[in-house]
């Protein structure tokens, strides 16, 4: 084909492609900030509603609205029949297992929206992608060099230093962000162990299954069932399924557009976001805690980021 193609064509074709490219990446883009934007929205949404209901009643709910985009997902992409999937026993524990993790993570991080600084929860749950460096080792099998356990140090250093132990601010809250994203650290490393055929909504449906019926156990167990007291109370509810549904939907959107090596790096946008928005609804410029413990969390995200993308292009044929 290209030899009908004079030169002038052939410019014209690869700048069309590359327009298109360029596109389809600015796309990706806007998308996962906005999914990051509507999870961080979700947190004060969260936050509000922690004054009058338990986080028990607060994780039932956001897992019952949860299934609402999954199913919207698959019925768009006419693969709703891709529920009856059938699942060995090992598979069914992988998604007990990882039902589990999320459901504890919820807790553990809505506990904190309660007790903590809104931009200090934020940020201190970045502490994930070193968590889940660590376990592709033991769970994977993954291979793990010298400049990716030094960013995994750097990034759990910055979360020391803004969690600052021993120093008479020190909350004991601070801590539940951090075992939020060890768990959501976990569920993430488990799906890998599906085979690459499987649907990961179908996966994540399932999954969400034992974490709806986790966090009802929960509720029932250490708390009293409280009716929706207003409208007010139930536009909130709304909201956190709805934002919650919304940063599903992105995040897989865009991370099938382009390269997860080109959008990981935006992912970080939800610490300004926390920021702004901890500022914004309640008030709060943690700026003296977060500084410079932020710094080495984000650098060593980076780390980690360009190191497997390095790794990615090595590997390829």
């Amino acid at each position: 084909m290209t030899s009908y193609l004079n030169a002038r064509e052939m410019r014209w074709l690869t700048s069309e492609i590359n327009w298109v490219k360029g596109y389809v990446v600015t796309r990706a883009i806007l998308t996962i900030l906005g999914a990051i934007f509507s999870f961080s929205l979700m947190g004060v949404a969260v936050r509000f509603l922690t004054a009058d209901y338990s986080v028990f009643q607060i994780s039932f709910t956001r897992n019952l609205f949860g299934f609402l985009p999954i199913l919207l997902m698959l019925a768009y992409s006419r693969q709703i029949k891709a529920l009856k999937t059938p699942f060995v026993p090992r598979e069914w524990l992988i998604c007990v297992t990882r039902g589990g993790s999320v459901a504890i993570a919820q807790i553990c991080l809505f506990t904190a929206y309660m007790e903590l600084e809104f931009a200090i929860v934020g940020t201190l749950v970045f502490a994930g992608p070193f968590f889940v460096t660590a376990l592709s080792v033991p769970v994977l099998g993954a291979q793990v060099g010298f400049w990716r356990w030094s960013a995994i140090l750097m990034g759990f250093g910055g979360v020391i230093i803004i969690m600052q132990p021993g120093i008479g601010i020190f909350s004991v809250f601070s801590i539940l962000p951090v075992m939020a994203a060890l768990c959501y650290a976990t569920s993430s490393t488990l799906v890998k162990l599906f085979p690459p055929d499987y649907l990961s909504s179908v996966i994540q449906f399932r999954s969400q299954i034992f974490t709806a019926g986790l966090s009802l156990i929960l509720w029932m167990c250490f708390d009293e069932i409280k009716p929706i007291a207003s409208a007010y109370d139930l536009g909130l509810f709304l909201a956190l399924g709805a934002l919650g549904g919304i940063g599903v939907l992105g995040l897989v959107s865009a991370y099938r557009m382009t390269q997860p090596s080109l959008l990981a790096p935006f992912e970080y946008f939800g610490i300004p976001f926390a920021l702004l928005l901890g500022w914004w609804f309640f008030a709060e410029a943690p700026l003296e805690r977060l500084f410079p413990g932020v710094f080495a969390i984000v650098a060593g995200g980076f780390v980690i980021i360009w190191r497997q993308a390095k790794f990615k292009k090595d590997m390829a044929p």
